[in-house]
């Protein structure tokens, strides 16, 4: 069997396997589309999102363009049997009490002094937190952006910055189920009941 056209529960079961972690708090939508369109054509055997209905959409239709792309190329070597890369599994999480997966940075950008180096935009990874402009104010954190990795935190001169847990009912979630092809649950020591409940 070619290796690269292995289906992802087989890159499973062999210890092969290759998954994009979009974070379970990350909700920038074109961010989202296209790792799951890059990852999908690099061969990921999954890509884990946030329990969203538009991130999950947003995934789904990065995977869509990726098979149009791949079924489209005329690279004979990466397809000689005719065959494209299976579909990778879309995974969202699911907490059951706090975890710092589920958080985003949080501050009221009015108490920011228009002075501030603010480190934290130099610092953070994902651009959450945008400069301002001639044309537009400091908006502080774009929630969309934020996967919670407090980074900005510690190097806030001020200790403006916080972080907000959230914790999605499975109400809220059960339609996605429907869409999505694996679940992973995030737990920890001490939360049995809770992991039960969930």
């Amino acid at each position: 069997m070619n290796t690269s056209l292995r289906s992802p529960l087989q890159s499973l079961q062999a210890g092969h396997w290759f998954k994009l972690i979009c974070g379970a708090s990350y909700q920038h939508l074109p961010a989202v589309r296209n790792l799951s369109l890059i990852y999908a054509l690099a061969g990921a055997d999954c890509i884990d999102v946030s329990a969203d209905a538009a991130v999950v959409a947003a995934a789904q239709e990065g995977v869509a363009a990726a098979k149009v792309l791949a079924q489209s190329s005329r690279d004979v070597t990466a397809y000689a049997s005719g065959s494209t890369p299976p579909a990778p599994w879309l995974m969202i999480s699911l907490n059951d009490g706090e975890d710092p997966h589920f958080r985003k940075a949080t501050f009221d950008p009015q108490h920011c002094p228009a002075d501030c180096p603010r480190p934290c935009a130099d610092l953070c990874p994902a651009a959450a937190i945008p400069p301002a402009t001639s044309s537009e104010a400091f908006q502080g954190v774009v929630a969309e952006r934020c996967y919670g990795c407090g980074r900005c935190l510690p190097v806030c001169p001020l200790g403006l910055i916080q972080t907000q847990a959230y914790q999605r009912s499975v109400g809220a979630i059960a339609p996605l189920l429907a869409t999505v092809d694996a679940v992973e649950i995030h737990t920890q020591v001490g939360h049995f009941d809770q992991f039960q409940r969930l």
